[in-house]
């Protein structure tokens, strides 16, 4: 008898064992190298972050802020009488919408000047701030030219506003604690 050869050899089924084998440690090496890429970015992160927090600067109170800008418009000099007031009434604008949670920068005049009628500050400040509105106003929008010594007392003035503001808040603060501590 002859033995018996196939024609064909046998049809594997299904998934290559070695095949199975190569994607599988394929699969764990790119995991494994996204783990570490991971863990490093994280290490790189927070050792970076630990000096940004130290540079990190606390925020200036409304008052700090705008006494420092007052300062520096004192110290430069005024080439440009309008562009100057701009500079004037934004920083009282600035200082009046951080401490009273009004949108002041956005404000035209006319909606200023009767937006700090509603707050509660004293009257004569007030006063003080319509007056000056209504003479810096022909010098941002007019073109009338300002004398040097009447920009050195318009700064003056706007110091001296925001001080009687600051002082004001303050001493309503100190009497709402009071009024805490009473009720206690």
């Amino acid at each position: 008898m002859q033995d018996i050869h196939d024609i064909r050899p046998p049809v594997t089924v299904g998934l290559d064992p070695l095949m199975v084998k190569m994607i599988l440690i394929i699969l764990g090496v790119v995991l494994l190298a996204g783990f570490l890429f991971f863990l490093i970015r994280k290490w790189w992160k927070k050792r970076k972050g630990t000096k940004d927090i130290e540079a990190v600067a606390i925020p200036l109170s409304p008052f700090e802020e705008a006494v420092k800008e007052l300062e520096s418009l004192s110290q430069r000099p005024m080439d440009d009488p309008r562009l100057f007031y701009f500079d004037l009434t934004f920083v009282l604008r600035q200082y009046m919408g951080r401490s009273f949670g009004i949108n002041a920068v956005e404000m035209t005049s006319e909606e200023f000047i009767r937006g700090i009628s509603r707050l509660d500050f004293e009257k004569e400040v007030k006063k003080e701030v319509s007056h000056f509105w209504s003479l810096s106003d022909p010098f941002k929008y007019a073109g009338v030219l300002a004398e040097t010594a009447m920009v050195k007392k318009d700064i003056d003035l706007v110091r001296e506003v925001i001080s009687k503001i600051e002082k004001d808040l303050e001493r309503k603060k100190e009497e709402q604690k009071n009024e805490k501590k009473e009720e206690s």
